[in-house]
């Protein structure tokens, strides 16, 4: 019998953390944090993409929020046994900065991850979806053994090519739940089975009806009372799945 990993995948160390955290532990959910070094306790983040996840609420009426990132010792305590992955240093965007530049961030962002939180940073997030041919290379210089795009793939199956990792699906999406309960059911016979679950942590604060603290616990319950599905990092689910060839 062929195993099932759920991970989740937050982007960027934002205060809405805390709550995120407190959930995850509740139900015992294992995630990975992509975290920017050079950005810790940042307050100018503004926590909108377009509409995405509330296209109900009219961007003319929402009036944005600011979502302040977590200070470098709030994070070391908060993210204590969950996985820390690199965003790069300052949330660059890989495609348009150049290669030189990339491997300044993608570099200097793994190895301030790894001394901070005293683990070995394999994981990679790229910032904005963005990449360009140069970041293979660099991200293997690193250590880096898988990278998340923003791509999507709801087959369940491990990538072919770690380093572009697709999300299964994301929070804001409106299958996402009807897709986390047909990933419980399926049986995984032959071959491992894996959802990988995105999100900003600011989404669950729109309140709307695809974009909502409920939802994210719902699907916390929903995975965490599966008996089958292993809730693991992202680095877990690689670790294990090769382990099992």
């Amino acid at each position: 019998m062929a195993n099932k990993y759920f991970a989740w995948s937050f982007d960027d160390g934002l205060q809405q953390d805390v709550r995120i955290v407190s959930i995850l532990r509740k139900y015992g959910m294992g995630a990975t944090f992509h975290l920017n070094s050079g950005l810790f306790g940042d307050r100018t983040y503004e926590g909108r993409i377009g509409n995405l996840g509330m296209k109900e609420v009219p961007a003319d009426t929402f009036h944005t929020r600011r979502h302040f990132r977590l200070r470098e010792e709030e994070a070391v305590q908060l993210y204590d046994g969950f996985e820390i992955a690199s965003h790069t240093r300052t949330h660059a965007n890989l495609k348009n900065c150049g290669a030189e530049k990339a491997r300044s961030e993608i570099l200097d962002d793994v190895q301030a991850l790894s001394r901070i939180f005293r683990q070995r940073v394999v994981g990679f997030a790229y910032p904005y979806g963005a990449s360009a041919d140069y970041c293979k290379p660099i991200l293997q210089e690193a250590g880096i053994r898988y990278g998340r795009t923003v791509h999507m793939d709801p087959s369940f199956r491990f990538p072919k090519d770690p380093y572009e990792t697709p999300m299964t699906s994301w929070h804001i999406r409106k299958n996402a739940l009807a897709l986390t309960e047909r990933f419980v059911q399926e049986k995984a016979e032959e071959e491992d089975l894996f959802f990988l679950m995105f999100a900003h942590g600011y989404e669950f604060d729109f309140g709307t009806r695809e974009s909502n603290w409920a939802k994210f616990e719902t699907i916390c319950q929903i995975v965490s009372a599966a008996k089958d599905v292993q809730c693991v990092s992202i680095r877990d689910a690689f670790e294990r799945h090769e382990k099992s060839l």
